[in-house]
């Protein structure tokens, strides 16, 4: 009798667990859902009014999309919280969660106490803290929204392979789109024509390229793209790692293209600060040649195609230094991928002071390239980036450098003070911004065109200093781990990337939800768990 009253009682106890696994099952594939939409559908989303008002659909799409999953998830955690309210959160939040939940906290605060709540733009359109500047669409609305995508990607997501093959595709595509738009060929009519809507908008073919509309976007995507389908390819034993290698090719030649300034920056950075993890083994090092090797070469193509480089007119570097260079490059590919290496030991010191060596050196020469290649640029027809690095190293900052960048930040900081703890509200720089400071280069400044900057003055050193410890929080905890997991790797560097890059750069939903998901990915625990990377792809 006793046996039969225990196996009793288990039955009650079994029937939960198996409805809790079920809403596992469904909070996975809200995971799933959303993580698949932002990274492959997102980018590539248009409607029948192609560029008119890009930014105004593709917000729109994305509140559709994040009420659906947010709602969902609700559903699914309310009935969880009511049949055992302890396990409605099973797990406490860790540092990273506390710092984004603060960052959120902070945001709403200021967006409530804001004396910018509702305002009438300089072209005489309404706005509001809660949506954002029109064609902007930053505000509280899209941070809170940024704030989800990080909570479900690290709870709840499942790691899946098609995913990421059809990130990759997606890359491809976008990719393609641009690069033949450079050499004139806009295939699916992106560009206005006799549009009358497009009257006051008639420079769309200098300024807008893919599906993702302003180059500054552009040089956002295209940064991220090429690190993840990059290191993709380097860590993936996957059959699809072809699809990788190619994506961050193309990518990388539509930077070139779109002369991304911040993307480049963004890739140069990751690209160092990832040395250690590319010298792991003979084998990693090899395939991180074969990616070189591909950018290279659709370097070299870009040039010969359209006379232009990573210096525009100011080297005078021959094309057939580039084919040496990339012959090099793959005979040093073939030889290391061919050498059989031993299942590298992450917490090896000979491998981290090699890679801080390493990294050293690479800074080394960068300053030193930049102090030689930017005395070119004394020339005023001859200023470009590095030139203008160069002058900042020497102590000569001009207000027109980077693309009036000092400009902005300088008078930007002006507007810190005024209120330095909550800041002025999310998305309401151009109101903090002073007003006699606008229009000085024939413009108004929306953005602060860096986005830790942007936080300052909206968010103030609150929220400045939340979203810091959000983001070094996530890094610490991905770095030990990234060295013996497939998926880590590749997802910190485009976290590296993404982060160096908003330094020059500006924040809008049709991008910077990567950075949220990149950030779930490296604190998710299922993805901690995958298998070390020289095992098979071991995604669902």
């Amino acid at each position: 009798m006793a046996k039969v009253k225990s196996k009793a009682s288990t039955l009650p106890e079994r029937r939960k667990a198996a409805m809790y696994a079920q809403m596992d099952i469904w909070h996975n594939r809200a995971a799933g859902f959303l993580v698949f939409l932002i990274l492959c559908i997102q980018p590539l989303y248009l409607n029948s009014n192609r560029y008119y008002r890009l930014t105004w659909h593709k917000y729109v799409f994305f509140v559709v999309y994040m009420v659906i999953v947010l709602l969902t998830a609700a559903i699914i955690w309310a009935k969880r919280i009511l049949n055992e309210p302890r396990l409605g959160i099973r797990e406490r939040p860790r540092l990273v969660e506390w710092a984004i939940l603060a960052f959120a906290f902070v945001t709403l605060a200021s967006a409530l106490l804001s004396p910018y709540k509702k305002m009438i733009d300089l072209q005489g359109l309404p706005t509001s803290v809660w949506i954002g500047m029109n064609e902007r669409y930053d505000g509280l609305l899209t941070q809170l929204f940024y704030v989800s995508i990080f909570l479900i990607t690290a709870r709840w997501y499942k790691p899946a392979e098609k995913q990421f093959v059809l990130f990759g595709i997606s890359a491809i595509i976008i990719a393609l789109i641009g690069i033949l738009q450079f050499y004139g060929m806009d295939f699916l009519k992106l560009w206005p024509t006799n549009d009358i809507r497009y009257a006051e908008y008639n420079s769309y073919n200098m300024f807008f390229r893919s599906t993702l509309g302003n180059v500054n976007i552009v040089s956002t995507y295209v940064c991220a793209a090429i690190l993840l389908c990059g290191f993709l390819y380097i860590k993936m034993t996957s059959k699809w790692k072809y699809v990788w290698l190619v994506g961050s090719a193309l990518n990388f030649w539509l930077m070139e293209l779109a002369d991304a300034d911040s993307g480049r920056v963004g890739v140069i950075i990751a690209m160092v600060l990832m040395i250690p993890f590319i010298i792991e083994n003979a084998r990693v090092l090899g395939k991180s040649l074969w990616l070189v090797s591909s950018w290279i070469a659709v370097y070299t193509l870009q040039k010969y195609l359209y006379e232009v480089n990573i210096l525009g007119s100011r080297t005078l570097v021959s094309l057939r230094l580039y084919m040496i260079i990339l012959a090099a490059s793959i005979i040093l590919a073939i030889l290391l991928t061919s050498i059989k290496t031993k299942e590298p030991q992450p917490d090896d010191p000979v491998r981290w002071k090699a890679g801080v060596i390493l990294i050293v050196i690479c800074i080394t020469a960068g300053i030193g390239g930049v102090e030689i290649l930017g005395r070119r640029g004394e020339n005023e027809s001859q200023a470009g980036i590095i030139y203008e690095l160069r002058e900042v190293m020497h102590g000569n900052i001009q207000d027109e450098f980077g693309t009036n960048r000092v400009y902005i930040w300088r008078n930007a900081l002006r507007a810190f003070p005024l209120n330095p703890i909550i800041g002025t509200g999310p998305d309401t720089f151009m109101y903090a911004f002073p007003i006699e400071a606008h229009n000085a280069y024939g413009e108004p400044y929306d953005k602060a065109h860096n986005e830790y900057l942007q936080i300052l003055i909206c968010q103030g050193i609150l929220g400045l200093a939340s979203y810091l410890v959000f983001l070094g929080a996530t890094a610490v905890i991905a770095i030990p781990k990234a060295f013996k997991n497939p998926l880590l790797m590749p997802v910190f560097a485009s976290f590296v990337g993404y982060i160096a890059q908003a330094f020059f750069n500006i924040s809008l939903p049709i991008t910077s939800q990567l950075l949220w998901v990149f950030a779930g990915l490296l604190v998710n625990k299922n993805v901690w768990a995958l298998e070390n990377s020289e095992k098979k792809y071991a995604i669902d």
